[in-house]
């Protein structure tokens, strides 16, 4: 897999490479902007699996196009990934908005400013270790699910035990980390041109899921001595399918016509002249020098 020196230009870059990077980026950055109806973040959220599913691989040439892969399928890939995100959000949530709410609950019955004050203290601190709780669980579980798709990969703790204390995973946490903030900073300034941040964001979103996903390749390799085996993501669009169906017609036809063609040499290999003297002339040729055995397998 790659090195992790200067990971952060050719993950910032990945969106950038091939002909039609436009027009990808273009498509993910509409997307985003339409995330707040909640659906197209989902079909985000797919097309990120299949770049992470490609960059494990070891293929980083050229992301995912859209036009390759169905829309519905990618869209409810992407969900699945959406209900693992959300599931960890909502308990490191409600393990940091619990004991805040107790005492503030407790500041206002005993009317003590003191101890609301050291609800809202409590309630930053706990903010800031279920964020970095959150970046740390989140990159592990979603490329666990990628390598088993199976959403129950996304709860296995037994991998996550395994991987939060790796140094090369959480070498991809910390640069993934990077690139958010730096993603973050740039939307901001651009945020009067609307559709900036959202494009800005996608490409910000593709890195990480490119680091995430090296990051994992790289550690399973440490872990397991061998790169992990990616199952193939959602169904290829119609179009390929009939090019693909074409090509095995195509052959299936050449197989037909050369299974004909064979059947009539070896109809007329047998005919009365050859039988009286052809076939000895041409088992004689020798128009040719009779190769070496080392020759033959060349």
């Amino acid at each position: 897999m790659n090195s992790y020196d200067n990971m952060i230009e050719p993950a910032l870059r990945y969106q950038t490479q091939g002909q039609d990077w436009i027009k990808r980026v273009a498509i993910g950055g509409a997307l985003v902007f339409l995330s707040f109806f909640l659906v197209p973040i989902f079909t985000v959220y797919g097309y990120l699996l299949e770049l992470m599913r490609q960059v494990m691989r070891g293929d980083t040439d050229v992301p995912p196009e859209w036009g390759d892969y169905d829309i519905v399928e990618l869209t409810i890939d992407g969900a699945k990934a959406f209900a693992i995100l959300f599931a960890y959000g909502l308990v490191v949530g409600f393990v940091t908005l619990l004991p805040a709410g107790v005492l503030f609950l407790l500041g206002a019955i005993l009317r003590s400013a003191i101890i609301s004050f050291l609800g809202t203290l409590v309630a930053s601190v706990l903010y800031l270790v279920g964020i970095v709780v959150i970046a740390v669980v989140a990159p592990i579980m979603i490329c666990n699910f990628v390598v088993k798709d199976d959403l129950a990969a996304g709860f296995d703790i037994d991998v996550l035990r395994t991987f939060v204390t790796n140094r090369t995973m959480l070498r991809a946490v910390g640069l993934a980390i990077v690139v958010n903030l730096a993603v973050s900073i740039v939307s901001s300034f651009l945020f009067f041109t609307i559709v900036g941040p959202a494009i800005i964001g996608f490409v910000g979103l593709s890195a990480v899921a490119y680091i995430w996903a090296t990051g994992f390749a790289d550690a399973y390799s440490e872990v397991h001595g061998e790169l992990p085996a990616i199952p193939d993501g959602p169904t290829k669009t119609g179009v390929d399918a009939g090019a693909g169906a074409g090509a095995g017609a195509g052959a299936t036809a050449t197989g037909a016509g050369s299974a004909a063609g064979s059947d009539d040499t070896a109809t007329t290999s047998g005919t009365p002249d050859d039988v009286a003297g052809g076939g000895s002339e041409s088992s004689d040729d020798t128009s040719g020098p009779d190769p070496t055995d080392e020759e033959r397998w060349d």
